[in-house]
């Protein structure tokens, strides 16, 4: 059966199912086995009355957790899935630390037992309504009027909660990816939504298996997928009608947004990338078409330019025009845009933002009235941190001028809008502290934070040109704000096993119960009663094959009282995942969220073998609409005077990074008639993505640190296969590749990690061009196994036949290799230092391991310097991982800012690896040619190496290398090095290797200073 048919029976299906629209639908969950010390079965029945239950879904369901119908349910408690952690690789210490762990909960089979529990829609309820329940370890009763919004109540003495949450229904439940929905309403009622639907090139089930032997032909993985495509989803009595495709099918968008003009006729915008399946550079434009009378109109463009244009926003103003705002590439800028109906069609493109740096992340609202504002909101790094601004416009579209709203030293970011009913314009962003994304990692942590330390909402109001904030405290009604029981504080899983040091590991366990709220989407209803939506993530949740859960909760503000949390079912999914919110006619909220169901469809064995219905990958993202039902008029917002914020500039600090990065950027070398420059990025990011990545943020904040915080000219997502080599992450990184290159000067790269455990090795991949998938695995290869290793193999066949690259990193860790395997010509690189972790360079050189102190476990077979003596020639490059940021560079010396120079740059070894932003020339002559580091030569004359070093700081050490034997070194005490040194005891015949290791003095003395490791020269000597 083709998708269209199937749509149109689902459509079927789900209409008759929502025939007989319930007068009043509310959503409830349970939660049992609160005070279980072992595993106890709950299984059971609900019912309600007056009203009917139609349907009941699971709340941490695995293993064999069902559901039967809408009637009951079998479920159990058992142990939480986690990750395995800690630091130690003895197993015996494993075992200790597994058991100091099970000190906070008595378990069966190990590890902290969760709760479990079901999720109630009910519908014709009343607040007279009661839920009976009938469970196999207890029978209990709750009137419906005992759960408000906000409120929980507690059954069988304390082992069973129950909560009113929003009431859920699906509104798609094909096996593709719809994603990104909007909402708007229209004036009778109707409630419209907008997603993008992602057909798989290769079926998902095929994708999740591993490799038994190597297939005879790898191209499949090259295969083109089927790719995006816009549809329109009409809700009305609760009936959905048939979805309307916007666009045809195969397309790459990013984002959409709909609105409903003032004469009722449906407004669907849109981000489409031109040039998706041509071999060229990615080029996202706007994109509008309008639904009026069940026929769609020709497709208008709003944006044509030679930049990326992307996440469009809309809404329609008082008079009934239609207002859309983007975030648009403009002179390789970032910056913000709007065009607006007029009566003779659409408003020439204008310049919103008035900041010369990046602007991101528009937000739109307008007032309803006749004569009222439109308001356009945006976050700019423009001082050198992220602050919040806005625009407002008045009903003629004259702009006011643009005014911060959050303009501190800390990471203020993504504002949400919107008005009240008395003009008030209310703004929510996500806060972070300051010196965000700067230096920080396992050795550095005293002058940055990570992407994702923290996060919590800001909130202000503009009245009257004054600024306001509310007298009640939000975070009492988010999530975090009441201890509840088995609600357990279990710190976010290691990154990866033995991973982190014993520093990381405690400020981990200290910060297990601290909320992150953030990602919030604020919204007044009919009534004028303000709604903030957040994403929080479930510290204690936790699956293998996706990583952490984040969920979305909402509260509302009366008087000087918030109330909330209040749960979104199926708002499981990744952390940049937010739902879609506006005020419903008939009172509250509707809302379309999507879901990749982490949740609630369980795995049963390793891989996810054995999954729900057998499927190794039985995730997809569906969109579902949910109702927050809310009537009668709101007790006053209660609000207080805030201080105004002030224009700041950029601080001395930024001054002087900006100083370093130019330097960087003016760096040009002559070598033989061709100009070379440095492009300065990294392949080793993850993101949200990973299974491991709850501590890394969304994939959204890599793209604005890479760009932004660290000023990059590329960078390369380095999560674990693109998201474990799934389909639909897979085509999420490969689309934002895309959609945030400013060509020329921001390249990204095609990039994931490949992970092999010791001896074999993890792996970074890195490809200049789109649209090649991630390599499954071999068998992998015990230690004491002699030869090669047939998946590392497989992987250097694979970067043949698509024309990429990798690099090995922590290569001397559980994570590395005995360098059993190299093909000079796919591997020339190695991640020689981690800001994650630490040096591999050689035994003793700074910030190496030993065999006390190395994180991710202690294999000194896989130090470079073995390698070296294997003959194999790695150029060095440095990157992140994990969390860490900003003290780890990989710089490429290229011909130009592009894709292909920067991975030609990669073979030819002309790399090298930096802690922060230090220029590198390193260069010796011979036989009339100039030859650079990476390169290897013969020379008759005793060879002669050229060191330039311009630093941040002076240089206490430069540290020559020849054949793992330190044999120069030169305390020159000044930034800028300029050094000659010719080897006084070259040996003939012989192929000696060289490079340079230059040692900044630190910045005060309980820091360390910056490194920078000068990829060597490979130079036989034939004189005599």
């Amino acid at each position: 059966m083709n998708t269209t048919s199937f749509r149109l029976l689902l459509c079927a299906a789900i209409t008759f199912l929502a025939a007989a629209a319930p007068a009043k639908e509310v959503g409830v969950r349970i939660r049992f086995g609160l005070k279980d010390e072992s595993n106890t079965k709950w299984d059971g029945t609900a019912t309600v009355s007056p009203g009917r239950v139609t349907a009941i879904t699971g709340w941490r369901f695995e293993q064999t957790d069902a559901v039967d119908g809408t009637t009951g349910w079998t479920a159990s408690t058992r142990p939480l899935t986690v990750r395995a952690g800690g630091r130690t690789n003895n197993a015996q210490k494993q075992g200790k630390q597994a058991a100091k762990q099970g000190k906070k909960g008595k378990q069966a089979g190990g590890g902290i037992l969760g709760d479990n529990g079901v999720f109630l829609q009910l519908a014709d309820v009343t607040d007279a309504s009661v839920i009976s329940v009938k469970t196999a370890a207890g029978d209990f009763i709750v009137p419906l009027s005992e759960i408000p919004y906000g409120k929980f109540t507690e059954r069988l003495d304390g082992a069973v909660e129950v909560e009113r949450v929003a009431a859920t229904k699906p509104l798609t439940a094909l096996n593709t990816d719809d994603d990104f929905p909007a909402i708007a309403t229209g004036s009778d009622g109707t409630v419209y939504v907008a997603y993008i639907s992602y057909e798989p090139g290769i079926d998902r089930e095929e994708r999740a298996k591993a490799f038994t032997q190597e297939p005879a032909d790898l191209a499949y993985l090259a295969k083109p997928p089927g790719a995006d495509q816009l549809w329109l989803r009409a809700v009305k009595g609760g009936q959905p009608a048939e979805p309307v495709a916007i666009t045809k099918a195969g397309l790459d968008l990013c984002k959409c947004a709909v609105t409903v003009d003032g004469g009722g006729t449906v407004w669907i915008v849109w981000s489409q990338n031109k040039n998706y399946g041509k071999k060229m550079n990615g080029n996202f434009d706007i994109w509008a078409r309008s639904l009026k009378g069940g026929k769609l109109s020709d497709p208008v463009q709003l944006a044509d330019a030679e930049g990326n244009d992307v996440s469009p926003v809309a809404t329609t103003d008082g008079a009934g025009h239609v207002w859309v705002a983007w975030m648009g590439a403009r002179e390789s800028v970032f910056r913000i845009l709007e065009r607006h109906q007029t009566g003779s069609g659409w408003s020439p493109e204008r310049l919103v933002s008035t900041q010369s740096r990046n602007c991101w992340d528009p937000s739109i609202a307008a007032e309803a009235k006749a004569g009222g504002k439109v308001a356009i909101g945006w976050d700019t790094y423009d001082k050198g941190d992220y602050d919040v601004w806005v625009r407002e416009f008045d009903a003629s579209g004259k702009a006011g001028a643009a005014r911060p709203v959050a303009n501190t030293e800390r990471y203020e970011a993504r504002p949400s809008m919107t008005y009240d009913h008395s003009g008030g314009l209310w703004i929510a962003w996500e806060e972070s502290g300051a010196t965000w994304g700067k230096d920080w990692g396992a050795l550095v942590q005293s002058k940055g934070i990570p992407l994702y330390a923290d996060r919590q909402i800001g909130l202000r109001i503009l009245r009257d040109g004054q600024w306001f904030e509310p007298e009640g405290d939000v975070t009492k009604a988010l999530p975090g704000s009441v201890r509840r029981r088995r609600v357990n504080a279990q710190r976010v899983p290691a990154i990866e096993p033995q991973s982190e040091t014993r520093k990381q590991a405690q400020e981990a366990e200290t910060r297990a119960g601290v909320p992150y709220n953030n990602l919030s989407r604020i919204v007044c209803d009919r009534d004028g009663r303000v709604w903030l939506l957040v994403r929080s993530r479930a510290n204690d949740f936790f699956r293998p094959a996706q990583g952490s859960v984040w969920m979305e909760h909402a509260a509302y503000y009366e008087g000087n009282n918030w109330t909330g949390p209040i749960l979104l079912p199926n708002s499981d999914n990744l952390l940049y995942n937010v739902p879609a919110v506006i005020g419903s006619p008939e009172g509250g909220l509707v809302i379309a969220q999507s879901t990749d169901h982490r949740v609630d469809r369980h795995i049963l064995g390793p891989n996810g073998a054995g999954g729900v219905g057998g499927k190794r990958d039985p995730w997809d993202n569906d969109i579902y609409f949910s109702r927050l039902e809310m009537s009668g008029q709101p007790t006053a917002a209660a609000l207080k005077a805030a201080q105004a914020p002030v224009d700041a500039g950029p601080s001395a600090a930024t001054l002087k990074e900006r100083e370093d990065i130019a330097r960087c950027r003016a760096q040009r070398v002559s070598l033989n008639g061709t100009e070379l420059r440095i492009l300065r990025g990294e392949f080793h990011r993850h993101t949200e993505i990973s299974g491991d990545g709850g501590q890394d943020g969304p994939l959204m904040d890599m793209w604005r640190y890479a760009i932004d915080v660290a000023a990059m000219d590329w960078i390369g997502c380095g999560d674990h296969d693109n998201g474990q080599g799934r389909e639909y992450t897979w085509w999420l990184t490969q689309k934002t590749t895309d959609a945030f290159q400013l060509p020329g000067h921001f390249d990204p790269m095609f990039t994931y990690e490949r992970s092999v455990v010791y001896p074999e090795g993890h792996r970074n991949v890195v490809f200049p061009v789109r649209g090649i998938r991630t390599l499954p695995r071999l068998p992998k290869v015990n230690e004491s196994d002699p030869g090669h290793a047939p998946d590392t193999q497989m992987l250097y066949k694979y970067l043949h036949l698509f024309g990429g690259v990798c690099a090995s990193h922590t290569s001397a860790t559980d994570m590395g290799t005995d360098w059993r395997d190299n093909d000079p010509e796919v591997e020339p690189m190695v991640e020689i230092y981690q800001g994650c972790r630490q040096n591999y360079e050689r035994p003793g050189a700074p910030r190496c391991p030993t065999e006390g102190d190395s994180i991710g476990g202690w294999r000194p077979k896989g130090f470079i310097n073995l390698a070296f003596q294997k003959g194999y020639k790695f150029a060095f490059e440095s990157s992140s991982d994990h969390r860490s940021t900003h003290i780890s560079y990989a710089l490429v010396y290229a011909e130009n800012a592009t894709r292909d120079a920067i991975l030609k740059g990669m073979k030819a070894r002309h790399v090298y690896g930096a802690t922060d932003n230090i220029v590198a020339d390193y260069r010796c002559s011979a036989g009339g040619k100039e030859h650079f580091m990476g390169d290897e030569f013969s020379t008759k004359e005793a060879p002669t190496l050229k060191i330039k070093l311009h630093g941040t700081a002076p240089f206490a050490k430069v540290v020559i290398v020849k054949d793992d034997v330190e044999i120069q070194t030169f305390t020159p005490n000044t930034a800028a090095v300029d050094l000659s040194w010719t080897d006084p005891k070259p040996s003939a015949g012989k192929t000696s290797y060289y490079y340079v290791r230059g040692e900044q003095a630190p910045e005060k003395a309980d820091q360390l200073g910056e490194l920078v490791w000068v990829s060597p020269m490979w130079i036989t000597y034939t004189g005599n």
